[in-house]
């Protein structure tokens, strides 16, 4: 499982990881309302990453680490969000990774700069989807995935060696 955490969108993305190739399993968005409290939003993100983690039965979860921008509440609040998350993992008893922006960018296009749009489109063909506009938090998700898995086979084929 992949999460993007945002306090207004998180989005998560399940593959099947396996000899190599992946599969699309599901993905979604959580949205919370901005005119709620922060504790009613954390706790939406939270409830509902847990609720998907069992159903889809999740057994390792990749978050994308933050990062700091011009503003320092925007920063705060992605800091939240992605507590929610790591914890809803941890909750469920499922190993989280952190993996930084230029981590998923190298994983996905071999270039640690990417842009998003070349993301998104890795993304696509990695797994054979299409992505509306709008379906960014998706796509991320899916890319927080990829990364994981692609860092797990690595670390596999190197221990098999």
């Amino acid at each position: 499982m992949g999460i993007d955490p945002g306090l207004g969108t998180t989005g998560w993305g399940i593959i099947r990881a396996g000899a190599g190739q992946f599969k699309y399993v599901g993905s979604g968005k959580i949205s919370t309302d901005p005119a709620e409290p922060m504790g009613q939003r954390l706790d939406k993100l939270f409830r509902e990453l847990q609720n998907v983690a069992k159903y889809y039965d999740v057994t390792r979860c990749a978050v994308e680490s933050g990062f700091v921008g011009k503003s320092h509440v925007s920063s705060l609040k992605l800091g939240q969000a992605r507590a929610a998350a790591i914890l809803a993992a941890q909750v469920c008893r499922i190993p989280v990774l952190e993996v930084t922006p230029r981590e998923i960018k190298m994983a996905i296009t071999g270039i640690g700069s990417a842009a998003k749009g070349q993301v998104g489109f890795m993304v696509s063909k990695l797994l054979g989807l299409e992505f509306d506009r709008g379906e960014e938090d998706i796509s991320d998700a899916l890319a927080v995935a990829l990364c994981h898995a692609m860092r797990n086979q690595t670390a596999m084929r190197a221990a098999a060696r």
